[in-house]
């Protein structure tokens, strides 16, 4: 990042498992993505079988990237691995991973994508913003939509539709959801709200496998 938080490009593709299955998906969203680039309502569209697929497959997620993390930030102890981020930060696809019980934060994404339940279940909280946005630390929801999670199921985020959303851990044993999300997620600064304050902050959530900066890769903790 600059001393004013824009991210600057990286040297090359990360990958952060070796998967040949991930790396095939990964080639055919970027084909997909440069196809549709003026209507990402179609990029999803032609993109989701293609990510159910990988959703039904076992094996390919090693065991060490669907694991909480006690020092996560997003808090709760949930997991957010990166699995493979784009040299221009444009792409990134990684693992959520939530506690039995724990729950993310009220949080927007800021870019189109999918995210698909691997292992688990969830109930999800889908939000709207109604207010203009004008006043700093300000923001009113509304609940549109709640759901129950199964493995194999998956939302759309195509901002503002379906951007603002909190997941819980419903069973016994952590969740492992997918994301694949046009933009660096865990390292752009976006939106935590807290909706009952009708408040709303600036927030990053981080990688626990990967840093921003990429002269900071040595420091990591994996």
């Amino acid at each position: 990042m600059t001393e004013h938080g824009i991210l600057e490009p990286l040297s090359e593709d990360q990958w952060f498992i070796d998967s040949q299955e991930l790396r095939s998906f990964v080639a055919t969203v970027r084909d997909i993505s440069v196809d549709t680039i003026d209507n990402r309502k179609l990029t999803l569209d032609r993109l989701e079988p293609y990510f159910q697929e990988l959703l039904a497959q076992e094996g390919w997620l090693p065991e060490k990237y669907a694991q909480i993390n006690p020092e996560s930030g997003m808090g709760g102890g949930i997991g957010q691995w990166l699995l493979y981020r784009s040299q221009d930060r444009s792409l990134t696809v990684f693992s959520l991973v939530i506690p039995p019980g724990s729950s993310t934060p009220v949080h927007d994404h800021l870019a189109w994508g999918l995210i698909g339940l691997y292992k688990g279940n969830q109930a999800e909280t889908v939000y709207s913003r109604i207010d203009g946005g004008n006043l700093e630390g300000h923001a009113q929801l509304e609940v549109v939509e709640e759901r129950s999670l199964q493995p194999g199921d998956i939302y759309r985020l195509l901002p503002p539709e379906g951007d603002i959303h909190s997941v819980k851990t419903t069973s016994e044993s952590p969740s492992v959801s997918i994301h694949v999300l046009g933009n660096d997620t865990g390292c752009i600064l976006r939106h935590q709200f807290i909706p009952e304050a009708h408040s709303v902050k600036s927030f990053r959530s981080g990688y626990s496998n990967a840093p921003c900066k990429e002269e900071d890769t040595e420091n990591v903790r994996i």
